[in-house]
């Protein structure tokens, strides 16, 4: 049975992506100049990954990317509703972690949370590209519609992907201090400029 693309509502998903960036703007500046208390500021930051989580677990599996022969492979459409769902109940074990936890123990629990959710995920992912069929995943002529797909998709994961390297940043700094945290940033600004690079295509498709 063919599916239909699903096209979720670009405002509410919008708003609530600026929304969560903006919040964890603003508790980062309140703690930058002490207007929160250092623990608070912890919580309530971990409480926005939380939600952040929650967010993209509900927002992926609505989105239906079909393939280019125009059918959204059905194992692939399994695999983003279950890890959609680890997503939703990681980000729910996340904020409460943020609000019942000690403080002190709030980032390597929440990172140790999240880092295994991605691992999971990505398992559940790959498994179901390498059932794929090859002849329902052979490059044919792309629409625009399933470029916005493509795109809608991207912006969830690059989000997640942030969320990704924020859990190894935190475990890196916790581990190996300060020296720790610093040399994360060398491999998360080469991974993420790969994908700055390979990814662009798409949004160049919305221009068709």
């Amino acid at each position: 049975m063919t599916e239909t693309l699903h096209k979720p509502s670009h405002p509410v998903s919008i708003a609530f992506a600026v929304l969560l960036i903006a919040g964890l703007a603003g508790v980062v500046l309140a703690g930058a100049f002490d207007w929160l208390d250092r623990d608070l500021t912890r919580r309530l930051a971990c409480i926005v990954f939380g939600l952040m989580l929650l967010g993209a677990g509900n927002i992926l599996p609505k989105i239906v990317m079909p393939v280019r022969s125009g059918r959204a492979y059905p194992g692939m459409r399994r695999a983003d509703r279950l890890a959609g769902a680890i997503f939703v109940l990681a980000g729910l074990a996340c904020v409460g972690v943020a609000v019942f936890a000690p403080a002190d123990g709030i980032l390597l629990i929440e990172s140790v949370i999240g880092i295994g959710t991605f691992m999971v995920a990505g398992l559940i992912w790959s498994g179901a590209a390498l059932a794929a069929p090859r002849a329902e995943t052979a490059d044919t002529e792309q629409s625009p519609e399933t470029a916005r797909a493509k795109v809608q998709r991207l912006s969830v994961f690059l989000i997640l992907n942030g969320l990704f390297w924020a859990f190894l940043i935190f475990v890196a700094d916790i581990v190996w201090g300060d020296a720790g945290a610093q040399w994360m940033l060398v491999p998360f600004i080469i991974v993420n400029s790969l994908l700055a690079v390979t990814q662009i295509k798409l949004f160049r498709g919305l221009k068709s």
